[in-house]
């Protein structure tokens, strides 16, 4: 907001509007919020804006800029200039969403551009040049040239937002984009003879060209901004002239030139040293660049004497105003509160009252939900564990039934035909495949058995089912385990998959490795178990038998469980199976 002076003018329409608004307020009142708004403005102007913000805090005690009205746009907007130029950004941007809302309910266009070219700067300021692109071309559907009706203050017109979408598109790097609204808001300052807008419109397309690299351009379009700046006295656009003007000069390596760009620019800030700080600080960026770039170390260290003394000012300042900014926003915003509350008691208790029905039906819906879902979750996790079982009973015991019933048949014809060798074997076979089964089945009652639930128990099964074998081949067998193990719970699943996958590498170690000792090494560190089985037998080639039942079903029930199965092997040198578990 630049030309605030015709707040000073407009204001005494701007609250006599207000008064069919705020019925509340009487002559009295009215009187005092001109006062305070008009110091508020003129402290605004001098950038003292903690001055000013206690001023806003002077007017929210007497009206609240929670109700959608015209005053309350404008006082959200002038908390969020306070905010703005104080670097507040954060703060900023909540007020101008409240200022969005406001325009929206009140459904003025002339507000809503002015609200999302506030969101727009606050966005481009910290950086989030796509949001900021975002509603500055949201503001540009509401935007429309002046007049004005006689109650508005200053706002956002179209040059402005454009200006603003073209500065936000120099910084995406998009010059094209920016040379674009630059020109639009050339043509929209000349239309209602804006100078200052004109001088700004010029200056970014200066930039812009600069950033194509079209120097000549750039250029030309730096000294339009200086004539037009010096016909608005707006020297702080003005002093950025003389840098944009120093920077082309530079580009075509004449030094004398750029440096008297330079001079002229120190001239205009020894001359208005109130200029401000933001463009007095692009400017001596700039001139700290050329410095470097020619050499020059008296000019280079006065120039960084003089950013550092504006930049040291500038914190002083700033830190001050932006404690009282704070303290007097909180104390502010408690205010509110207290006066919002204290009118809403009297419909409280009603609100209140149905708010505890809905909350007690929406907490009743909530626990049947819950109990019903709890059950069905049990319902259904006790159909798996059925399916489960059966599937496994069909699996491994089916098979072996299956073997023992076809075996039974034949050795029934080998007796009739008194093949009695035939018969021993087929009686031996049967013997065998019912120890199976027998093991089968209690591999699968210990599986289900709820006091089995710990690693501890699993290990010690394996290491009675581990021993067994390895005694008939006088092989060595190591158990590397700690007792704390018991105390991890492990699920049915995990038991009997960890318990078959462990079993089937043990059983293919003593069969098939011809190894002299078995170590089966188990550690748990924070969430993870690693169980590393180990002989020193022949080893073999994965590769070639990675197809077999034993292996595929090994992987098959990692998978189960979501564990990581590996397997290393190396002929001479035994084979390692390593198995992590969550």
């Amino acid at each position: 907001m630049n030309c605030r002076l015709l707040i000073l003018l407009l204001f005494p329409l701007f609250v006599s509007a207000q008064g069919h608004s705020n019925p509340d307020l009487n002559k009295q009142d009215e009187q005092f919020i001109l006062k305070a708004f008009n110091n508020a403005d003129n402290y605004m102007n001098s950038d003292h804006y903690d001055s000013a913000q206690l001023w806003l805090n002077k007017i929210y005690l007497k009206v609240s800029y929670r109700k959608p009205s015209l005053f309350s746009y404008f006082l959200t907007s002038r908390q969020a200039e306070v905010y703005y130029y104080n670097n507040l950004h954060e703060l900023g941007l909540q007020e101008a969403f409240k200022g969005e809302n406001i325009a929206s309910v009140l459904k003025d266009s002339i507000l809503m551009a002015d609200a999302c070219n506030f969101i727009g700067l606050f966005y481009m300021n910290n950086n989030k040049l796509k949001d900021a692109v975002k509603y500055f071309r949201k503001g540009l559907k509401f935007a429309h040239q002046p007049p004005y009706p006689a109650e508005y203050i200053e706002l956002s017109k179209p040059h402005h937002i454009n200006g603003n979408l073209a500065e936000a598109f120099e910084k995406l790097h998009q010059s094209d984009s920016a040379v674009y609204y630059s020109r639009e808001s050339l043509t929209e300052s000349k239309q209602i003879n804006s100078k200052r807008g004109t001088a700004t419109a010029f200056l970014n397309l200066g930039n812009a060209y600069f950033q194509k690299n079209n120097i000549d351009s750039a250029k030309k379009y730096f000294e339009s901004t200086r004539i037009a700046a010096l016909a608005g006295n707006d020297f702080d656009v003005e002093l950025n002239s003389y840098s944009g003007l120093a920077n082309c000069a530079a580009a075509y390596d004449q030094e004398k030139e750029a440096l008297s760009k330079l001079e002229m620019g120190f001239m205009l800030l020894k001359k208005y040293p109130q200029l401000n700080d933001f463009y007095s600080l692009m400017f001596l960026e700039t001139a700290i660049k050329l410095y470097k770039k020619y050499n020059d170390q008296i000019k280079l260290i006065k120039t960084l004497e003089l950013k550092n003394r504006i930049q040291t000012s500038t914190y002083a300042r700033n830190n001050t105003q932006i404690q009282t900014l704070l303290l007097t926003g909180l104390k502010n915003e408690k205010l509110i509160f207290n006066l919002e509350l204290a009118e809403s008691e009297n419909k409280q208790s009603l609100a209140n009252t149905r708010v505890y029905v809905l909350l007690l039906v929406l907490l009743s819906i909530i626990i049947a939900f819950i109990a019903y879902r709890y059950y069905a979750l049990q319902r259904l996790r006790l159909a798996n564990l059925r399916s489960k079982i059966s599937q496994d009973l069909h699996d491994e015991v089916g098979a072996t039934l299956s073997g023992i019933a076809m075996y039974s048949y034949i050795t029934k014809e080998q007796i009739k035909n008194q093949e009695h060798d035939s018969v021993n074997n087929s009686l031996d076979i049967i013997k065998d495949n019912a120890g199976e089964m027998v093991a089968k089945l209690n591999d699968i009652v210990w599986a289900v058995h709820p006091h089995q639930d710990n690693l501890f128990s699993l290990l010690e099964r394996l290491k009675d089912f581990a021993a067994q074998l390895t005694t008939v081949k006088n092989i060595q067998l190591v158990f590397d385990i700690s007792e704390s193990l018991a105390m991890l719970k492990l699920s049915m699943e995990q038991r009997k998959n960890i318990y078959l996958i462990c079993k089937e590498g043990i059983n293919n170690a003593v069969k098939y490795s011809n190894c002299k000792t078995i170590i089966v090494k188990v550690t748990h560190y924070q969430r993870l178990i690693q169980i590393i089985i180990n002989d020193d037998g022949s080893g073999f080639l994965i590769d070639e038998v990675r197809k077999g039942n034993g292996l595929t079903n090994m992987a098959s029930r990692a998978r189960e469980i979501n564990a990581d199965l590996k397997m290393e092997s190396i002929i001479g040198f035994g084979t390692k199976i390593r198995l992590s578990i969550k």
